[in-house]
């Protein structure tokens, strides 16, 4: 994310500081940050009090801003970063931390002027235009975000998250060939990231290479056996093959490590349904909807394209699924 980078860079900033002078209540400098070596808040209350340039006090704010941010306490970092943007209005730093304040709170407008403002003033940043690439897609705006992603990826090549978020967007719109160059370059970077690994798979089955697939998800299995992300992969993998036992097993270890996962409590449900164990397939159905009584709203292009990876076979179960459950499961059937 970008408060990764500036934090680095802040903290750079922070450092270069001068170490002696005098701390507070007469206590050496260098006595005093030794004291606050734990307390990024300290260390950067002492980095503003030592402060002799605008630029220089407008870093620690920021610094200090985070502090706080990182402690939850909001209303103390949006002072901090609002007053380093008075010292240095040029401060794209400041915006994109003022910006993740307004995420924080909800104000997701707001958060999008700051992060454009941010990159007004710095057009090169690539943490800005990730920000604003973020905030794009929370709001269903995707295609707004590619260009500002494949503009990130291009000012650092070394930035596997804006590559990560770049792959989801090509993979949503069907360019799987594209999508799996790109989650390969983030696997590369970030091998421990799983996530990207997961979606490298689902690429390829998008691909209908079938071979490479199951090659990642048991290499996710032999290396991460306790982690969703090759269950999850396997699970799909079985039931394009018709094994539903097996893919109900794997969805079942899945669940176990995310029990939160709407993909494979769908996958559990049609499984089920295909199995003619329907009660169970209901059941399953309303604990992926959350107890939503219409599961027509969880009929999304988006959610089935990722579970049902295009097989028109697929489509067509799942179109018979909820044409004859759109209205029966209600939340009595649990």
């Amino acid at each position: 994310m970008p408060a990764l980078l500036v934090m680095t860079v802040v903290v750079a900033e922070v450092a270069a500081f001068p170490a002696d002078g005098p701390g507070p209540a007469g206590v050496p400098a260098h006595q005093a940050s030794q004291g606050h070596a734990q307390d990024p808040a300290g260390q950067a209350q002492e980095a503003l009090r030592m402060a002799s340039t605008p630029l220089e006090k407008a870093a620690a704010h920021i610094a200090l801003g985070r502090a706080y941010l990182a402690r939850g306490e909001q209303d103390k970092a949006e002072a901090e970063f609002k007053a380093a943007l008075t010292l240095d209005p040029a401060s794209d730093l400041a915006h994109l931390a003022l910006g993740e304040v307004r995420i924080s709170q909800q104000r997701q407008p707001e958060a999008e002027a700051e992060f454009r403002e941010a990159l007004r003033v710095a057009p090169n940043s690539a943490p800005a235009y990730e920000a604003l690439s973020e905030i794009l897609i929370r709001t269903g705006r995707g295609p707004e975000a590619r260009p500002l992603l494949e503009r990130a990826v291009r000012l650092d090549p070394q930035d596997w998250r804006s590559q990560y978020e770049l792959a989801k967007l090509l993979m949503d719109s069907g360019e799987a060939s594209h999508a799996a160059q790109m989650l390969e370059s983030v696997s590369r970077l970030h091998p421990e990231f799983l996530p990207a690994r997961e979606q490298l798979a689902m690429a390829e089955l998008r691909r209908d290479d079938l071979k490479a697939a199951t090659a990642q998800a048991e290499s996710l299995l032999a290396n991460y056996p306790h982690s969703a992300e090759g269950h999850r992969v396997m699970a799909l993998i079985l039931w394009k093959q018709r094994d539903y036992d097996g893919s109900l097993a794997e969805c079942a270890d899945a669940l176990a490590a995310d029990p939160d996962s709407v993909q494979m409590r769908m996958l559990q449900a049609l499984e089920l349904w295909q199995l003619d164990r329907k009660k169970q397939a209901r059941q399953a159905f309303v604990l992926a909807a959350k107890g939503n009584s219409n599961p027509a709203r969880l009929a999304s292009p988006d959610l089935f394209c990722r579970l049902l990876l295009c097989d028109a076979r697929d489509i067509g179960t799942v179109s018979d699924f909820l044409r004859k459950n759109r209205w029966s499961i209600m939340p009595a059937s649990r």
